[in-house]
């Protein structure tokens, strides 16, 4: 703080300092025109002094004069958007009186990250001598993606014709926007294949195997509508209720490893697919109306319980929204730091990049359990190894439902590892 408080005085000190010699300057120059003049007491030397002397007086004038008062909003249309969305940010700004500027340098100011997902410079627009007392320019960020950003306010600036007075004005004005993960309808999706090589699952047996349907009974005060079972109702001539497997009821875990072993282009785009492929788990959870709970473990542990509904499910596409991932941690150990909260009767769904010989260790442990586990890896490409190859066919043999997925839709299959 008391270095900021410096800064700030220095910097204050140093713009007085600015001023004062190029006022100085200025007079210099006017001093000097005058003594040429005086000395050379010609037509040419004295219509030289007047006509500087007016640009100088003019100059001294435009220093004076306050830049004013502006009225400035964005419109930026939306507070929340999926990733991949164009936006369009308008900027209207209003002058209360017409300052008599030679031009008008509006900036838009944002966070770093938001910045960059634009062409260079799209944000500024400079204005021109004009009467309008209204000012206004729409710039567009192309792609948007994942993320929580915040746009901070309006730089203006304007000079003198020569650029010697300097005149700049910061309004705060701040808009935040979040930016949240893709998801797919996994109703819609297509079934996989199996073969030999890989066992591919579609995205509508991914989830529904995990809630089959055991039998139906007698409604009763309480039980969820959407778990009416209408066909049988109407054959009973009774209100009936789907009763679901035992061993799984409605309720599942989605474990999301926030740990990464690199920042390469292809681990980054599988984390982002991995996120996609969860965010899409949770929205059908929503539709369906079933319990679901979200761990997502990494530098930091974010443990979402089982529950259901509209702000259970807003929150976890929040947090889907403003994650990063984290290097240098270790997924199993704090899978093993949490392992006592897992519900009882859950069915556990693991969305990870990366299958290593302690993660494996614990996908074992779980399962001597009788834990039913899930287990999402997604493709890094040729950062996958033959190692990894290894883990994910024992993860199979000893029981998991084990899928290696290129993509966060669950659509595109996968039969072979391009790292061997």
């Amino acid at each position: 703080m008391k270095f900021e408080l410096k800064g700030r005085r220095l910097n204050a000190i140093w713009s007085t300092v600015k001023f004062l010699l190029k006022s100085l300057f200025v007079i210099g120059l006017f001093v000097a025109v005058f003594s040429y003049a005086m000395f050379q007491g010609e037509f040419v030397s004295w219509f030289l002094f007047y006509s500087i002397t007016t640009l100088v007086v003019l100059m001294l004038l435009y220093s004076l004069i306050p830049l004013g008062s502006f009225i400035v909003t964005r419109d930026t249309q939306e507070g929340a958007m999926p990733a991949g969305t164009e936006l369009k940010v308008e900027l209207t700004i209003r002058r209360k009186w017409l300052f008599p500027f030679l031009y008008l340098t509006v900036e838009d100011d944002m966070e770093d990250g938001l910045r960059k997902q634009m062409p260079p410079h799209a944000s500024k627009m400079i204005f021109y001598p004009t009467m309008k007392k209204e000012l206004q320019y729409t710039y567009v960020i192309p792609e948007l993606k994942r993320g929580q950003y915040t746009l901070f306010g309006v730089h203006l600036s304007t000079s003198d014709m020569f650029g010697l007075f300097r005149k700049r004005k910061f309004i705060p004005i701040t808009t935040d926007l979040l930016v949240y993960p893709n998801y797919h309808d996994i109703e819609r999706w297509s079934a996989y294949e199996k073969n030999e090589s890989e066992s591919v699952l579609s995205s509508q047996e991914f989830v529904e195997d995990m809630t089959s349907i055991a039998g139906a009974r007698e409604y009763v005060p309480g039980d969820k509508l959407t778990s009416i079972d209408w066909k049988v109702t109407a054959r009973t001539n009774k209100l009936m209720t789907k009763e679901f497997e035992e061993y799984i009821g409605q309720n599942f875990l989605i474990v999301f490893n926030n740990q990464i072993p690199n920042d390469r282009f292809s681990t980054t785009d599988a984390y982002e697919k991995g996120i996609e492929l969860a965010t899409s788990i949770v929205m059908y959870a929503y539709k369906k109306d079933l319990q679901v709970g979200l761990w997502t473990l990494g530098k930091e542990k974010h443990l979402f319980d089982l529950d259901s509904g509209g702000d259970h499910q807003k929150k976890m596409v929040t947090h889907f929204s403003k994650i990063r991932p984290n290097l240098n941690t270790n997924f199993a150990t704090n899978l093993y730091e949490v392992e006592e909260q897992i519900p009882a009767g859950v069915t556990m769904i693991f969305v990870s990049i990366e299958l290593t010989d302690d993660l494996l260790s614990r996908m074992k442990i779980l399962i001597s359990r009788r834990i039913k586990v899930y287990f999402c890896l997604m493709n890094k490409k040729s950062q996958t190894d033959s190692w990894e190859k290894r883990r994910f066919e024992e993860l199979r043999r000893i029981g998991a439902e084990a899928y290696l997925l290129s993509g966060g839709n669950l659509d595109e299959e996968v039969t072979t590892y391009e790292g061997d």
